[in-house]
């Protein structure tokens, strides 16, 4: 599978932040955009998984547009890690992470046996597990940032975008994250 923007510009009204971006990622491969803050990266992101409106170009998957599919179907495809989350309600980690798999679960569902152990083997596979039951809000920035990358595995999508996804972390997790991104990358996600 491969995600291709062409002549991709992003931005907010009509002032361009980031211009005419061509850019290929396939499944299997990893892409790290570096650049000073204030770049655009963030909203190229943002505008990559729909949250913000092209100003031009395109955005595909296998050559279907971004523009013409359903969110649970860009859902399955893509997954979103952002720098920072600010919670509104006390959920449980658990729950949280739960949240990946809505897009599996019809309307008026409850996630099922299944969904609940994709999320529990997230949260193992990043040494979290512990925290199942805490409430994300008490959590430390840290952990948060472990507990929302977890919920983007629960996704089980075929690319994932992360904003920044060790920031808050520590020497130990970094690693822990950074060697996760290769596993999954050998397992064909991009």
């Amino acid at each position: 599978m491969k995600l291709e923007m062409k002549k991709f510009s992003c931005g907010y009204g009509s002032k361009p932040v980031v211009s005419k971006i061509n850019l290929s990622v396939k499944t299997g491969e990893v892409l790290c955009l570096l650049g000073p803050n204030g770049a655009g990266k963030t909203s190229l992101f943002k505008t990559m998984i729909g949250l913000l409106k092209p100003l031009s170009g395109s955005i595909s998957f296998d050559g279907r547009d971004l523009d013409g599919m359903r969110a649970a179907e860009k859902a399955r495809l893509i997954a979103w890690v952002p720098q920072s989350h600010d919670a509104a309600f006390p959920f449980s980690v658990i729950d949280v992470v739960l949240m990946g798999r809505t897009c599996f679960v019809g309307n008026f569902s409850s996630p099922k046996t299944s969904d609940y152990n994709i999320a529990v083997d997230a949260l193992e596979t990043l040494g979290i597990e512990h925290l199942r039951d805490e409430e994300y809000t008490r959590i430390s920035g840290g952990e948060q940032q472990l507990v929302l990358i977890a919920r983007a595995l629960a996704q089980r999508a075929d690319f994932l975008i992360m904003d920044e996804p060790t920031s808050n972390l520590d020497y130990g997790n970094q690693m822990r994250v950074l060697l996760r991104i290769k596993q999954l990358a050998a397992g064909g996600r991009g």
